[in-house]
This record gives C-alpha cells, sequence and structure tokens, in this order.
C-alpha cells in the first residue's frame, strides 16, 4: 500500500504544554513571524502535523486545534500516481528537499491545485524527522492558465473556422474561375458557331474567307467556293415537323463536315444550305473531288425514328482568280451555279459559267436572297402619310415594304413581290411586315406621339389563311398598341373571293377594332350587293385613275362614281397616287375624303415621319 504524500509525527504540543519549538522568547518571535507569513506553511513529523500557520488554516479550512488533535494529516489528495508518492516519501526519507505542482483537498472536499514545496529540517533532538511544508494556492495561476488555455482553443478554433472558410473561400473563387472560363468559353463557341450544327458561323467564315483569300493572292493560288442546296429537306421539316428536321440538319453537316479536308471550313448560311470554303487548291479538279464525295456523302440515306430519310443535294462552285476576286461576290457566283445544278435536275455539282448564265441565274439568286432576308434583318419600312383633303391635317400613313440588299442595294418592290407570291414567301413577309408595323406603333406611343392609324397590306394567301387572326391578336398582345391604330388593306380582288369566308374574317377584324380598306378598288369586278354586306372602312382609288383623272374623260367618270359610291355607302374614300395640284383641285371639287401621293409625300422613314405627328 501506497504511503501518503505528508507523513505527520505525534500532536503537537498544545498552548498549555508548549512543544520543544516553541520555548523562549525567540521562538515566540519566531512563532510570530510564522503564523503571520502570507504563505501556507506547516510542519510535520511521521504523518502529523505539528503546527501550522494562519494562511495555511485558511487554505485548507481546518482550526489549529482540529488539525493538530487529528491523528494524521488528512491534505493528502488525488496523487497522479503512486510513483510519485513513493519518490517524494523516499526524497524526504534521505533529507532532500522536494517541490512539486498538484491537486490537493480542502476539508470540504474541494480540490485545488498548489504548489507544495517540502524541506527536511536538519538537527536532532526534537528537531529530527520535522518537515517543513510551504503550500502555495495556485488556484488563481490555474484559472487564469484554464482561461489562458480556453482562449487559445477559441483562438485555435476561430483560426481553424477562418482557415477552413479562406480554403472555401478560396475554392469557391478556383470553382467561380473554372466556371467564368467554361461559360466564356461557351459564349466564345457560341459567338463563333452555328447553335443547331455546331458550325463556324458565318462572321467567322467570312474571316477564314478573306484570309484564305488574301493568301491565295500572295502565293497565286486557287481558292473553292462550294454552295450546297438540299432538295427534299423542306417537305421533310413540313410533315415529320422541325425537331426531326433539326436532327437531320445536324446530321448532315456531321457527314458533310467528314467529306472535307482538314483545312477546309463549312458554315450554314440558314434553313438547308451551306457554304464550304475550300483553300490552298491545285486547281478546279480538287474542288470537284470534294465536291463528288460531299454529294456521296450527303446523299446516302438517314435513320431517324425508324424512318430511312434521303435528300437531294445540289452543289455549285466558284473559284477564285478564275471566277471573281471578292469574296461576297464568289458566295454568290456559288449560289448561283446551285440554283443551275437544281433548274437542270441535277444530283451533282456544276462550275459557274458566268455571264452565259445571268438571266435565270439573277433570278434564282434574287430568290435565294428573298428567303434569307428576313433573318438577315434585309427588310425595312417606310411610311406614307396619308391627308384629310378638307382640313389638310395628317389622319393616316401606310407602311409600304422596303428591301435593302446588303450587295444590289434597295430592290424595287415590283421586282421581289410577285417572286414572293410566286414562292409564297409572301406569307411569313406580311406576317413580318404586320408584327414590326405594331412595333413601331408602340415605339412611337412610348415617345407620347399624337399617332394616327397606320394601314398594313395583307395579299390574297396572307389574309384567307387561318392563322391570320391569331397573328394579329399575337401581335396586338405583345405591342400592347390600341387596334383602332392599325388598319389593313386588301384588294378589291381578294375581297371578291370566297365572299362567305371573306365575310367572317372581316367581321372577326371588326370585332378586334381593326378597319379595314379595300385597295386599288375599281381594278376588279365588286359586287355592289355584296360591298354593301361587308363591314368595311375605306375605298381606295387605284392610282391607274388617278393619274388621267383631269385629262381622261372615262377616268373622271370612274373616279366620281367611286367618290359617290362611297358616300352612298357612307365609306370615306381615299385617292392614290396624287402627283399634281391639278389632280388635287379635280379631287376637291368631287368630294374626295383623303389623298396620298407624292404630291404631298414621298414614304418616309420612320424617324422622318415622327415630326408629322406632333405632341399629343
Amino acid at each position: 500500500m501506497s504511503q501518503p504524500l505528508f507523513p505527520t509525527l505525534p500532536t503537537a504540543p498544545s498552548a498549555a504544554e508548549p512543544g520543544a519549538l516553541a520555548r523562549g522568547a525567540g521562538q515566540e518571535f519566531f512563532w510570530s513571524v510564522f503564523d503571520a507569513a502570507p504563505v501556507a506553511m506547516a510542519t510535520t513529523r511521521e504523518r502529523r502535523l505539528l503546527q501550522a500557520n494562519r494562511r495555511f488554516l485558511e487554505m485548507f479550512g481546518w482550526s489549529r486545534d482540529e488539525l493538530i488533535a487529528l491523528p494524521e494529516w488528512p491534505m493528502v489528495g488525488r496523487p497522479k500516481d503512486d510513483d510519485e508518492t513513493c519518490t517524494v516519501g523516499q526524497s524526504l526519507a534521505e533529507r532532500r528537499p522536494v517541490e512539486l505542482e498538484r491537486e490537493l483537498r480542502r476539508r470540504d472536499g474541494s480540490a485545488f491545485w498548489a504548489r507544495v514545496r517540502a524541506v527536511p529540517v536538519e538537527g536532532a533532538g526534537s528537531q529530527r524527522g520535522v518537515v517543513v511544508w510551504v503550500v502555495e494556492d495556485l488556484s488563481e495561476q490555474w484559472r487564469g492558465l484554464q482561461r489562458l488555455q480556453q482562449r487559445q482553443r477559441e483562438l485555435e478554433a476561430r483560426v481553424q473556422e477562418r482557415s477552413e472558410a479562406l480554403g472555401l473561400a478560396n475554392a469557391q473563387l478556383r470553382q467561380e474561375i473554372e466556371d467564368r472560363q467554361v461559360a466564356e468559353e461557351q459564349l466564345r463557341h457560341l459567338a463563333e458557331h452555328d447553335r443547331l450544327t455546331g458550325l463556324p458561323n458565318r462572321r467567322v467564315f467570312e474571316v477564314r474567307l478573306q484570309q484564305a483569300l488574301r493568301d491565295a493572292e500572295a502565293q497565286d493560288g486557287t481558292v473553292a467556293l462550294l454552295y450546297m442546296d438540299l432538295d427534299r429537306f423542306k417537305t421533310i421539316n413540313d410533315s415529320l415537323g422541325h425537331v426531326i428536321g433539326d436532327r437531320l440538319l445536324r446530321r448532315i453537316a456531321e457527314r458533310a463536315r467528314r467529306s472535307l479536308r482538314s483545312g477546309d471550313t463549312m458554315t450554314r448560311l440558314g434553313g438547308d444550305e451551306f457554304v464550304m470554303l475550300l483553300p490552298s487548291l491545285r486547281g478546279a479538279g480538287d474542288a470537284a473531288l470534294v465536291a463528288s464525295q460531299l454529294i456521296e456523302e450527303v446523299s446516302r440515306p438517314y435513320l431517324l425514328e425508324g424512318l430511312e430519310l434521303r435528300v437531294t443535294p445540289a452543289v455549285g462552285i466558284s473559284l477564285f482568280p478564275d471566277h471573281g476576286r471578292d469574296g461576297e461576290a464568289l458566295i454568290a457566283q456559288a449560289s448561283a451555279a446551285m440554283y443551275q445544278a437544281k433548274s437542270k435536275g441535277l444530283r451533282n455539282y456544276l462550275f459557274y459559267a458566268g455571264e452565259s448564265d445571268a438571266p435565270s441565274s439573277q433570278r434564282l439568286l434574287l430568290e435565294n436572297d428573298l428567303h434569307r432576308a428576313i433573318e438577315r434583318g434585309e427588310f425595312v419600312l417606310d411610311y406614307q402619310p396619308r391627308y384629310e383633303l378638307g382640313s389638310g391635317r395628317l389622319c393616316a400613313c401606310e407602311a409600304l415594304l422596303r428591301w435593302q440588299h446588303p450587295a444590289r442595294g434597295r430592290v424595287s418592290p415590283a421586282e421581289f413581290i410577285p417572286l414572293a407570291e410566286e414562292t409564297g414567301l409572301v406569307v411569313a413577309i406580311g406576317e413580318w411586315v404586320l408584327r414590326e408595323c405594331c412595333r413601331q406603333i408602340a415605339r412611337w406611343a412610348a415617345r407620347g406621339l399624337r399617332l394616327c392609324p397606320v394601314s398594313v397590306n395583307l395579299s390574297a394567301r396572307q389574309f384567307h389563311r387561318v392563322e391570320l387572326l391569331g397573328t394579329l391578336r399575337s401581335a396586338l398582345d405583345e405591342t400592347g398598341i390600341d387596334p383602332r391604330l392599325l388598319e389593313v388593306e386588301i384588294t378589291e380582288t381578294t375581297l371578291m373571293h370566297n365572299t362567305d369566308e371573306t365575310l367572317a374574317i372581316l367581321e372577326q377584324l371588326h370585332r378586334l377594332g381593326i378597319k379595314v380598306s379595300v385597295d386599288d378598288f375599281g381594278t376588279g369586278y365588286s359586287s355592289l350587293a355584296y360591298l354593301k354586306r361587308f363591314p368595311v372602312d375605306l375605298l381606295k382609288i387605284d392610282r391607274s385613275f388617278v393619274n388621267d383623272v383631269v385629262h381622261d374623260a372615262d377616268d373622271a367618270v370612274i373616279v366620281s362614281a367611286i367618290i359617290g359610291l362611297a358616300r352612298s355607302l357612307q365609306l370615306r374614300v381615299v385617292a392614290e397616287g396624287v402627283e399634281t395640284s391639278e389632280q388635287v383641285e379635280f379631287l376637291k371639287r368631287r368630294g374626295c375624303d383623303e389623298v396620298q401621293g407624292f404630291w404631298f409625300s414621298r414614304p418616309l422613314p420612320p424617324a422622318e415621319l415622327e415630326p408629322l405627328f406632333g405632341a399629343p
């Protein structure tokens, strides 16, 4: 069994019988100093307490008499282990001092940490075996140390938190940088590639084309442009839907790309038309070889959704410098050659044949450009004012379509409108005109201008399509304009075609609040009975009658009759193509309501028309 840390002596002498250590005046002084010492001090001999000072008693919570009366000193506390107790006991037995820090216990059982010093007294007789103990309460120091350790732990925790937060922030920053790099790469890809096929877009193609032409010029080389169009694709797209059509285009692009050389560039111009740039050729034979491989590869069947689909490519080829030195001109020549191949029913390629193909090629080229004019933003609207003849007040204007071709300049409507009618493009073009007119009215309204109605011409095909009313409602909803600011114009011939259907459409337009005018009136064969039934608002006298109204008696009679008819039907009447003061005077005398023509104003761009509206 281990020996306690503080061995004690037999009970110290009481106050009535002073012990061996308390005799004489000198000893009284010593005990006064001993008792008043600021540190806890005590003496022991063989496990019993001999004496303890006041600080010692306070520290442990015992009275002096209680401690001295105890058979042994009970303040041992919990040693760390038996080895420590044996080491202390051995040191004291060998008369060596001991110093250590350990946990002690007070009388009430509470523990505290203390620094304990034990010094054996050198002497004989009554001093033999006496040990002087000095106990220093380390509670405050330990509490301070614990607080310091707690603060250190908290600091370490905060440092760890900050480190983790910093690590997380760094990780997030790295991720954001990576995400940004990916996004920038995606944006760069989108800016330089066709979204549907992934091919380089027109801008990238044109840059590479110009570089290839410069290199060929410097090296006396040859460059070829291949223009490919796909017969039967439109039928597949219309019958099976755009999803299948888009997938087919992607597959076609993949095959076509595999047919080209590594340094060639291919782009999609729109729809099912592709153009390929072949730089660094030895001659026309190289271009023909690539074109043959391209046609063979693209012509193979495509299996989509269990269907075997086929398209027939036609390829036109133009060469630098044989056919020209300008990139746009070379593309146009390749396109013309492609249309020649199509017109001859060839599933093959043709080289551009020069001016001998000019008339038919130019028409085919114009048709090709017309297909892409909307997506390229080449159409614009001008607006020709209409005036009340009596007051001279601006009362309406007519939206007139203009085609600003990038190479030809302004193309006459007389040239492209019949072509649009023939190809069916007039429907898509007419819808664009209708929506753009509504957008322009909305822009004017947003600027607070005092607006008048704007009229839009509808072709016969557009008027009789079931989508017309839906398109009108959609355009009005999207722009939020007042329907009373929109007029539609249809020709007299359109009015009299399928009269029951026409009546139903006109009634729905009337319910929408959209006015209807009959354009080119007098050139058709209107029935007065039908005209009375139709909810129309204006009759527009064709310019062919107005042109010679002053000098041709027949025209004067026709114009006067139309004005009289309109008045009897309570319709307003507008004279188109008014270009002279004599015509104006004639129309005034006959009671015409409104006039339109160069005498008053040419068609104007939106910015030039705005001052005529004025502020509200």
